[in-house]
């Protein structure tokens, strides 16, 4: 839960920066990437922090997704029995 570490300042620029992100994401193409949440902590009042894309990191397709699922799921079965 973010309220009790930061302002409604603080949530409105990191909100401001995921829309910046988004929208880098969109121009070029890089919307399969994971994206991490930075806060900086800095004593400025309106300064929340910022995201940054992780380009080594896609995110799965779709299909892939559902193939992990399913190997998890037999790792998982495998252990409890």
């Amino acid at each position: 839960m973010a309220g009790p570490f930061l302002s409604g300042k603080e949530m409105y620029d990191l909100k401001k920066s995921q829309e910046r992100t988004n929208a880098i994401q969109k121009r070029e193409g890089t919307e399969n990437y994971h994206v991490h949440t930075v806060v900086c902590g800095c004593p400025c009042p309106t300064c929340g922090g910022w995201h940054v894309i992780d380009n080594t990191r896609p995110t799965p397709s779709k299909e892939e997704c559902g193939e992990l699922l399913k190997q998890h799921n037999k790792t998982k079965s495998s252990k409890n029995s």
